[in-house]
């Protein structure tokens, strides 16, 4: 089992209450499970920060006893659909033999999450989303119509793509969203 801990933008060069509270239920997860990996993933998301949010959630995780061999880091996802389609990749290179993917983010968002996640990773993994936590609420970004009309996207963006189908993925990625246009000539 990997847990993915997804990302939320940083405020500041330090953890956040409610990223902390995500890589704390990622940490119990690893721990309950006997997982091989904890993968944490988002990018510098904040123009203001110098950080990506992966790089520090990983520093709050080993600085709570993960091994940093255990950690792996994912810092090119921007919002969700990044998170499932490169922690895709990660796990492919890193944990071929993976069966389940157990997802870690807020609870309004993990609904939306699991359907992405299962969209990018195919039939052949388990996705598990069991492990909510509740958004503090000075960083809930999101109402519940905003989750809505996101999630609408989301169907609409896999629309005629096979699920797990990483190349098909990246091609829309790039085509779709100015902060993955790189993948267009990146196949990475």
């Amino acid at each position: 089992m990997v847990i993915v801990v997804l990302g939320d933008r940083l405020r500041s060069n330090a953890i956040h209450p409610h990223l902390r509270k995500r890589v704390d239920a990622g940490i119990d997860a690893l721990e309950a499970t006997g997982g091989r990996y904890l993968l944490v993933t988002g990018a510098a998301t904040n123009p203001d920060v110098p950080r990506a949010e992966c790089e520090v959630m990983a520093d709050y995780a080993v600085s709570r006893g993960v091994a940093p061999e255990r950690v792996l880091l994912e810092d090119h996802a921007y919002d969700t659909r990044g998170n499932g389609y490169f922690a895709r990749l990660l796990v492919d290179e890193h944990a071929p033999d993976t069966e389940t993917v157990s997802v870690v983010s807020s609870r309004m968002h993990l609904r939306r999450a699991r359907y992405i996640f299962e969209r990018c990773f195919g039939d052949a993994y388990e996705i598990e989303t069991s492990r909510a936590v509740d958004p503090e609420p000075e960083y809930d970004d999101f109402t519940e119509s905003e989750i809505r009309r996101l999630h609408e996207e989301d169907r609409e963006f896999f629309d005629g793509i096979t699920p797990g189908d990483t190349d098909a993925i990246r091609r829309r990625l790039a085509a779709d969203d100015p902060a993955y246009r790189w993948l267009a000539e990146n196949k990475e």
